[in-house]
This record gives structure tokens, C-alpha cells and sequence, in this order.
């Protein structure tokens, strides 16, 4: 096959057409394909393989996820090492805030100079099980997410209570408490 290389002008006329997105649309388009991509692959694993072994892959994706990007947030951030619990909360923080504050609605409340609790009011994860009608059968990722950042950071800890259903499924609060530490 022969003809010119048409990929350098289709690049121009495509970076012209991004450009018409705000920082912040781009971005909340990114987290959207996101969460689209995630919700697809979870329930294609249910539907092929049952809900048993799509929560077990998922808490192991997660998990792996949250290693991976809190190291590469701590870099391209150039973070201060973790070493407190006060650093963890920052850097938690930064972290949600980077890939979909929105998602979460939530607090954190500190219990002792090596603990804290978080209280989600609203949660992503639960509205798009309740959409597709597995709630019941659906084990949180998010906090499987979140001992991946624990675990990056070098971080020991204990999370109560253990990662497992979803709590908002079973009619309870939201409401999980992370100590770190010996």
C-alpha cells in the first residue's frame, strides 16, 4: 500500500477539536469513561464467570490500583514521604480529589493520633450497583482502593469492619475505621 502518512494531520485537526474542552471537562469526561470501562468489565466477569469471582477479582484490582496510583501520584506530586497518619489523610485526599471528588459524599474524622474513620453519605459504587440490580451481591472495592494507597505508602493497618459486602446494601451506614500503625 502506498500514500502519505495521514496520522500527523488527523493529530492536528483531533488536538484542534480537545482543545474545545476545559481542563475540567476533559477531565470529567476521563472519569466518566472511567467509571464506564470499570462498571462494564465488573459486570461482564458476573455475568461470565458469577458474582463470587467477580468481587474477588475486583477487590484484587482494586487493591493493585491503589498501589499503583498513589506511587504515581507521590512522584508526579513530588510528595513528602508518609510517615503520619496525618500525612496519609492528605495524601488520600489529594488522591480522591485528583480521580473523581464528586463520586464520594463523605467525611473523615479523626479518632486518635493513628486512626480515623471515614463516613460516606453517598457513594458511586452503590448507586451503579443498585442501577444494576446487584447490591445485594456486591463487595465494596473503594476501601480494597484505599489498602492499596495504605499499602503504597508503607503504611501498616487494620480496617474495621474487614472489606466484604456492601454496607449501604445490608441497610447499615457507611462507616469503616482504618488504624495505622503497630
Amino acid at each position: 500500500m502506498s500514500g502519505e502518512n495521514v496520522q500527523p494531520c488527523l493529530r492536528e485537526q483531533a488536538n484542534s477539536i480537545l482543545s474545545r474542552l476545559l481542563p475540567s471537562q476533559r477531565e470529567e469526561l476521563l472519569v466518566k469513561c472511567w467509571l464506564s470501562h470499570d462498571a462494564r468489565w465488573f459486570m461482564a466477569v458476573a455475568q461470565e464467570y458469577g458474582m463470587a469471582v467477580a468481587n474477588r477479582l475486583n477487590q484484587i484490582a482494586a487493591h493493585e490500583l491503589g498501589k499503583a496510583e498513589a506511587q504515581r501520584l507521590a512522584r508526579a506530586l513530588e510528595l513528602s514521604p508518609v510517615k503520619t497518619l496525618d500525612d496519609y489523610l492528605l495524601a488520600q485526599e489529594i488522591g480522591i480529589g485528583l480521580f473523581g471528588p464528586d463520586l464520594l459524599d463523605y467525611d473523615i474524622v479523626k479518632t486518635d493520633d493513628r486512626s480515623y474513620q471515614t463516613q460516606v453519605r453517598r457513594c458511586f459504587a452503590f448507586d451503579n450497583a443498585v442501577r444494576a440490580g446487584i447490591a445485594g451481591e456486591y463487595e465494596c472495592g473503594i476501601f480494597a482502593r484505599i489498602t492499596g494507597w495504605l499499602d503504597a505508602f508503607g503504611l501498616e493497618h487494620v480496617t474495621r469492619p474487614s472489606l466484604g459486602k456492601c454496607l449501604k446494601a445490608q441497610g447499615q451506614d457507611c462507616v469503616h475505621t482504618v488504624a495505622v500503625g503497630r
